[in-house]
């Protein structure tokens, strides 16, 4: 006879659950380059960015949020114009918050999700 035990295993590995965002944001790389960037989604660790040039995977970056402190942050993934980020330190849970009710989707009950509006 034989037995085994099955577990479903998560595909996401993330720490903290990512927002879909639609926010400006700044990025300044240590040799003092800076660009605009409009951020697609946010966590408490890190961020996914659409660029106007490309960031390779390993370039540490100054990432200015909204109403924030500059962040300093490695991207860890890179497809041409759009890259994740890693923050060397975490978002506090507030700033997280503010920033997600201020730049956040909501889905409103009676609309498909393909009908997203902007929490304002």
């Amino acid at each position: 006879m034989f037995s085994a035990e099955l577990v479903i295993k998560s595909t996401d590995n993330r720490r903290s659950p990512r927002n879909d965002v639609d926010m400006p944001g700044r990025i300044t790389t240590e040799g003092s380059w800076r660009s605009v960037c409009r951020i697609a989604d946010l966590s408490k660790h890190g961020a996914r960015l659409s660029t106007f040039s490309e960031l390779p995977r390993g370039t540490v970056v100054w990432l200015n949020l909204a109403g924030q402190p500059a962040r300093k942050a490695e991207v860890v993934w890179a497809d041409e114009y759009n890259a994740a980020c890693q923050f060397y330190q975490p978002l506090d849970d507030h700033a997280v918050i503010a920033l997600v009710g201020r730049y956040g989707f909501k889905v409103e009950p009676d609309r498909p999700i393909e009908d997203m509006i902007m929490v304002a």
